[in-house]
């Protein structure tokens, strides 16, 4: 009995931490995604950089620069739609809407 005890509270401890360890690892801290992903685009003119530092989406930035802005679109919503027209990504609160050559062409709130 006191063994199917410790190997029940060891496989639970097991899951526990497994658990945390992905939510930690599945979690993005903004300012070190966007910084990460500044530092992988020098071409990035300033205008653009400190927009993409302050957590904004503006018309015509590229879809990596959304991404490095708000991270992926969210999980839990409806998700991307493609079509001839472009892309769109959906967020908690904003849809962002990109052309055929994948720029921002229109924001709109949920």
């Amino acid at each position: 009995m006191l063994s199917i005890q410790y190997e029940t509270k060891r496989t639970c401890s097991i899951m526990a931490l497994s658990l945390l360890l992905t939510t930690l690892i599945a979690c993005e801290n903004a300012p070190t995604r966007r910084e990460d992903l500044l530092v992988q685009h020098p071409e990035w003119d300033a205008k653009t950089v400190n927009i993409i530092r302050d957590g904004k989406v503006v018309m015509g930035m590229s879809k990596e620069q959304v991404r490095a802005a708000w991270g992926r679109a969210c999980f839990s919503c409806q998700g991307t739609t493609k079509g001839p027209w472009g892309e769109s990504w959906e967020y908690s609160t904003q849809v962002v809407f990109f052309d055929i050559e994948g720029k921002v062409v229109r924001l709109a709130t949920k």
